[in-house]
Parts: C-alpha cells; structure tokens; sequence
C-alpha cells in the first residue's frame, strides 16, 4: 500500500505492501504531531515557545537537540542549531511557499547556549535554534521504524529517505539527480540543496536556506549533496553540513562511513570513494 501527503513544507511518500491503512494513518499522525511540535513556523510549537519564552519541557525536542549536538560535534560546526538567527535574518522567516521578496541582512552570528534538565530545555543568550537539516530526517527515521515490523518499506519526506528491506528481496532504486541513481536497503539518503528555496532580497541578493555558521551568510561552494549513511538523520545534517562548509564535513563523513554525490556550482559532479557502490 502507499499513501502520500503534506507535511513539514513537502511531499511525504510511504509505500508497504505489508503495512495496512491503519498504519500508514498511523504514520502520517506520527509526522504531523512531529511538525506541531518542532516547527519554527508554528507560533505554539515547542520549538516556538523555546525560542521565545527560552524555557519548555518537551521529550521529543530534547532528543532531537541531542541528535543535532552530536551533528555538530561530528562536523566540527558545519551544521549547528545553534545559528538559527542567521537564517531568520538571510530571510527565511516564514514557510518558504510564503516567502516572496524578503528584508534580508546576512551576517547574523549569534549563538543561543541550550541547557537540559531531563525533558526540560533552556536557552541563555541571544538568538535561536533551527532544526532545519535534521528534524525531517529524524521524523523520516521514526516513521521508517514504524512500519518496518510489518515489512519492506520505504520513506521518502521529500527527499529525505530511509529504506527497511528491499521490494521481492532486492533493492530501492533511488534518483539522486542529473540522471543519477543509488541503489540501498536497510539503509537512508538524504540531499540538500542552495539551488532550491532561494530567494531575491529587497537588496537585490540572491539568498538560500542553508548558511554557513562560520560567517552567517548563505552558503557558497556545494550546490548539492547528496549523502548515503546509516540514519535519515545523519544523512540530513551531513547533506545540509556539506553545503554548509565542506572542509570541515568531509572528515566526519570517513568517521561514520558514510558517502556522498556532490555538485559543484558549476554543475560537475564528483562524489566520495565509497559512493561508487551504490551508483545504478
């Protein structure tokens, strides 16, 4: 069975043929619940009542604060949730489908210091958390783990994808983009991109969502990455780090085995030396 819907600002696909349309309805309430609790464009959302009350006590917001520390220890701060204030003031600031010409002003470095106490978070300091780049592919994860006792399954959150199993014992064959494909089971990919969600500010720059926490501004270099690795959320925060600054993500991939297909601004494609074994 498959079941497709909208959620977290994308397309979600789920595809089971064992799994039944109550649990793909179980399923999709899982993401949804997910997205009202960790959305910054949901004013009552845990995540919004953190950034702005800087206290909340949430058992899911802690975890995936934890899953992003440990991204940003892994790519010695390519990607950080810490820096959400600079992508607020690149002018991301609403759901992208309601961004037209924003007030951008690139540059913003503050970092919000997170506290937890049990289920309790706590900011000090100035500016805010952004969960962008890892709580799609966490959600991707847990709904993976959902519907994989009942059989193969494949999750796709709008390119953020985890595959249990393969279809009649072989594998999911996958687009990866420019006539690319890799091939996977039991395993997750994940792309992120600064050729998609851009957008021109007032001041006639070109912006995008991912930005470099080293200086704050719209990430340049990578245009895409595309990264095979053990979790949806680790392939998440490792497409979206490379993007983000690739000297400093490059080393994290060789220490948790993962590969990557990256595209330069050029256009060209080059990819690590593990990724070949995935190519279709």
């Amino acid at each position: 069975m498959e079941r497709t819907f909208f959620a977290m600002g994308t397309e979600w696909w789920l595809a089971s043929d064992a799994a039944d349309a109550g649990l793909l309805q179980q399923a999709q309430a899982l993401v949804e619940d997910v997205e009202a609790r960790l959305s910054r464009f949901r004013n009552e959302s845990s995540l919004s009542c953190l950034n702005r009350d800087r206290t909340v006590d949430d058992a899911m917001l802690v975890e995936v604060l934890g899953a992003a520390e440990e991204a940003r220890v892994l790519t010695a701060g390519a990607f950080d949730a810490r820096a959400g204030s600079a992508v607020v003031a690149a002018g991301y600031d609403r759901s992208f489908e309601l961004i037209a010409t924003p007030e951008g002003s690139a540059g913003d470095l503050q970092r919000v210091f997170v506290a937890i106490q049990d289920t309790r978070v706590m900011l000090s300091g100035e500016g805010s958390v952004d969960l962008g780049g890892i709580a799609k592919g966490w959600t991707v994860d847990r709904v993976a783990a959902l519907l994989a006792p009942a059989g193969p399954c494949i999750v796709d959150g709008g390119g953020d994808i985890a595959v249990r199993g393969g279809p009649a014992g072989g594998e999911w064959l996958i687009e990866a983009g420019d006539g690319l494909a890799v091939g996977l089971r039991d395993a997750a990919v994940a792309t992120s991109s600064s050729l998609r969600r851009r957008w021109r500010c007032t001041d006639g720059s070109v912006a995008h969502h991912i930005v470099n926490p080293g200086d704050g501004r719209p990430a340049l270099g990578v245009a895409t990455a595309v990264v095979v690795a053990r979790s949806t959320a680790l392939a998440d925060a490792l497409a979206t780090a490379l993007v983000a600054d690739i000297s400093r993500t490059l080393p994290a991939l060789v220490e948790v085995g993962a590969d990557a297909l990256l595209q330069n601004a050029d256009g060209r494609w080059e990819m690590t030396n593990g990724m070949e074994r995935y190519l279709r």
